[in-house]
């Protein structure tokens, strides 16, 4: 079994991957922020901070003037939750491109790994080096906010959709007409102005729509009218005040919408299910709530992030029976290394193979997209490599789905 672990290993390290889910900061963001420092650049460990300390990553450094000053704030931190996998992430990033010889940060080693890290990161040619050579990625599949543009050297375009749910706001609703150079004063024409837009991102090669409004509300969503729709949107052209009930409902006319456009320009619906930030309502992220949504677009190909992660059995028997559903595991390995490994062996059990999607990134900083495909790639050579000795999956058939998951599915599905 080690043997042909490290067989799948080798096999996905020879892949351009397709990272399936991106916010990685733009080239030209990059070069204004680098040189950076240990203390300067993270990823979702400062969600861990803020549940440690009560406070940001910002405020835990707040008045301090050195970096030696930085590490005694941050030692206490690490002393409580360095087990989480948000840190063993930055681990393995320090280890895999800032020679980081330990397992760990320590009073003796930081400050080394620290100067490494200005050193390499004010290198002009770093961003494309980390993206390009070392992580080898074919393209990042990256979230685009409304009216933004981005490299197509570096990403696939997928458009941010949750301003669309807010077209009651004025001021959200304003800056669509400044953007379209047209007015909208009824509902039926903020959906033309959303299909406009959606078509002009299409024109210039965007490939799909994102929603990511579990973390606002419910992902349930159901067929609501037009006429209902329509006078909930014009009591907010008044001015008037709209309950939570009726916004929703219009809310969810316009995800049935957004739906509809998908299927007639033919793109991929994005959309956030599962892991919460703190404090978010968790049952809210459920992707059963999706079905109504799923079950009427057959022809819409969805792609559901975060494994549905803590529903990830759920999310299983929802794409085992809707062949519209393509399952992301985006985020999952920082997430939970074990949790992902149980819930990619249930789904190899349930789900062709077509429909998994193995990496998406979901991180803001180049070098955290490296840790994170390392922690992917080990998480999914053991689970193939036990599926091969132990449930009967036959070696060629691992292999074929290690290329699948990495590179070739997200390549199918995105036509990137």
């Amino acid at each position: 079994m080690k043997a042909f672990r490290e067989e799948l290993l080798q096999e996905m390290q020879s892949l351009r991957t397709v990272d399936c889910h991106s916010h990685t900061v733009r080239p030209g963001e990059y070069q204004e922020a680098a040189p950076l420092s240990l203390f300067g650049y993270s990823s979702y460990f400062d969600r861990t901070i803020d549940s440690v300390t009560g406070g940001s990553r910002p405020q835990l450094y707040a008045g301090c003037t050195t970096d030696e000053q930085r590490w005694e704030r941050l030692k206490p931190v690490l002393a409580k939750a360095r087990n989480v996998s948000y840190w063993r992430h930055h681990i393995v990033t320090h280890q895999g491109l800032f020679d980081l010889a330990d397992d760990d940060l320590t009073d003796a080693n930081w400050a080394a790994i620290n100067a490494t890290i200005h050193e390499r990161t004010a290198d002009p040619d770093w961003y494309r080096h980390v993206t390009e050579d070392i992580c080898a990625l074919q393209t990042q599949v990256r979230n685009i906010p409304w009216f933004e543009d981005w490299e197509p050297e570096y990403f696939t375009a997928i458009l941010r959709m949750e301003s669309a749910l807010e077209l009651q706001r004025q001021d959200v609703r304003e800056s669509l007409e400044a953007h379209l150079d047209r007015s909208i004063g009824n509902l039926a024409e903020a959906k033309e102005a959303l299909a406009e837009l959606v078509a002009q991102y299409e024109a210039r090669g965007a490939l799909g729509i994102k929603l990511a409004h579990a973390y606002r509300r419910t992902l349930h969503s159901e067929r609501v009218s037009a006429v209902e729709a329509s006078a909930t949107f014009d009591r907010g052209l008044r001015g008037l005040t709209l309950k939570q009930p009726a916004i929703k409902r219009l809310q969810d006319h316009i995800i049935f919408f957004l739906a509809g456009v998908c299927e007639e320009m033919g793109l991929v619906f994005d959309i956030h299910t599962g892991v919460q930030g703190n404090w978010g309502n968790v049952p809210d992220s459920n992707p059963l709530h999706l079905l109504p949504l799923i079950h009427a677009h057959p022809k819409v190909r969805f792609s559901l992030y975060h494994g549905g992660y803590p529903y990830s059995r759920e999310m299983g028997m929802l794409a085992k029976h809707s062949p519209n559903v393509w399952l992301n595991l985006a985020w999952m390995f920082v997430v939970t290394m074990e949790g992902t490994r149980q819930s990619l062996s249930e789904w190899l059990d349930l789900v062709p193979g077509y429909r998994i999607l193995g990496f998406g990134s979901d991180v803001g900083w180049p070098e955290m997209i490296y840790g994170h495909l390392v922690m992917a790639r080990s998480c999914i050579a053991d689970v193939l490599a036990e599926k091969a000795e132990r449930d009967f999956l036959s070696r060629d058939a691992a292999l074929d789905l290690a290329r699948m998951m990495m590179r070739d599915n997200g390549m199918a599905l995105y036509g990137a």
